[in-house]
């Protein structure tokens, strides 16, 4: 799965890679400044060590010569060479490299040898000719000290570092706290919480982006509030002419016909009333029903009207309950949706079966002309109807769980196959 990267991280990245650039771009200069410090310094000591000898050489016999370099050596970090004019070393041995020739004729100078850094100092004023001091200092000794110089400033820039790290960390803490709320209002929003709003806060422009959410909020609550009323509204002016039908019902004289008109009517009457109720978020009726008990019900009523269209009628419904996770109004439409499309768009005669398995699949199939377009399309329809039917039955076996399947029947005609789901 791939992993996203969130601003805060982002932010602490950045100032945390910035922070270091900028360090590595002073670190490395000021290490080889610290380094050639250090070395200066060593140098300038032991030329220094050097010059101390200066009257001792010009006045003094080598044997004398020898002892005061003996007694200079001890405590000191250097070692002291002298080259006399007759060709003897005194003090330390060394060899007598191109840079001390240089010097025996009377240059003083510094030059790098293997392991360390050699300063020659020419001394003249004895009569045999000049005299060449010869201070070695090792690596050790030279760079002594800047290990450690170097290691207190890397702790000093890993400690810049993570005080960097920590205000951004801050300051993206302060910058995405708005972004997370409005985030958690777009979701509460999403699942139909219109109550939610952002609290606003942050930056001018995130401040500017909760204000618009909020009066998206807003406008969405109103328009929502005002569909709901207008289908209120409309179903409850049905209640009149359900009322006018009621009462023509009244007049039949054969009673099981009117019984039945009547048993009609309170469908119609029960299904407005409940349209009323859904549309203002007043539901009363529980998430789950006996889809066996309802579908036995539906085909009393439509049976009957299928015998008087000469249409043969095959019902297969479980002996016990098949409980979904569907009200029992939506799957009463539901089912009085399919079995209504199939008087409505196939001849009189048109045999159709309805089957109800214990999975909770109920299927509905004629022997008519079958789909042009087994699509389905909301308000679309290619036979003259308002294209709403099998949409509302899509939406009530969705909201179940399920799934709904248009295809061809094994006789050509439609087949019709929702798929319930059950309560959890």
């Amino acid at each position: 799965m791939k992993r996203h990267t969130t601003i805060r991280r982002r932010l602490m990245l950045l100032v945390g890679a910035t922070t270091l650039l900028v360090l590595a771009a002073f670190f490395i200069p000021l290490a080889a400044m610290v380094a050639t410090i250090a070395a200066d310094d060593e140098v300038t000591r032991a030329a220094v060590e050097a010059e101390t000898l200066v009257p001792v050489l010009v006045r003094e016999e080598p044997e004398v010569l020898a002892l005061s370099l003996e007694s200079l050596s001890h405590g000191e970090p250097y070692r002291f060479s002298v080259f006399m004019p007759d060709g003897r070393t005194l003090g330390a041995p060394a060899d007598r490299l191109p840079a001390v020739q240089l010097a025996q004729r009377g240059y003083s100078l510094t030059a790098d040898v293997p392991g360390g850094r050699e300063v020659l100092y020419s001394v003249v004023g004895r009569t045999e000719g000049p005299i060449v001091v010869r201070v070695f200092i090792s690596n050790d000794t030279m760079y002594d000290g800047v290990a450690r110089a170097l290691i207190t400033l890397a702790a000093l820039g890993g400690l810049l570092v993570l005080l960097g790290v920590l205000v951004a960390f801050r300051l993206a803490t302060e910058l995405t706290r708005p972004i997370r709320e409005m985030a958690e209002v777009s979701g509460r929003l999403a699942r139909g919480d219109l109550d939610a709003r952002a609290a606003g806060g942050g930056s001018v422009e995130l401040m500017e982006v909760a204000a618009a959410l909020n009066y998206l909020a807003r406008r969405i609550s109103t328009l929502i509030t005002r569909e709901r009323e207008r289908i209120a509204d409309l179903s409850h002016r049905l209640r009149t002419p359900l009322t006018a039908l009621r009462l023509e019902t009244e007049l039949l004289e054969d009673p099981s016909e009117r019984s039945r008109l009547n048993a009609s009517v309170d469908t119609v009457e029960s299904t407005v009333t409940d349209a009323i109720k859904t549309v203002r978020g007043t539901p009363d009726q529980p998430a789950q029903c006996d889809a066996a008990a309802i579908l036995s019900e539906r085909m009393d009523f439509w049976t009957v009207l299928a015998e008087d269209q000469h249409r043969p009628v095959t019902t297969e419904i479980p002996g016990r309950p098949i409980p979904v996770a569907v009200p029992a109004p939506d799957l009463r439409d539901a089912i009085d949706v399919l079995i209504s499309n199939i008087f409505s768009h196939t001849p009189e005669g048109t045999a159709f079966a309805v089957t109800l398995t214990p999975e909770a699949v109920l299927t509905v199939t004629d022997n008519g002309p079958g789909f042009a377009d087994p699509t389905i399309r909301r308000g679309r329809s290619g036979a003259n109807s308002s294209g709403l039917g099998l949409d509302i039955v899509r939406r009530v076996t969705e909201t179940s769980g399920g799934s709904l399947t248009l295809s061809t029947a094994p006789s050509g005609g439609a087949q019709i196959q929702a798929h319930l789901g059950t309560p959890t």
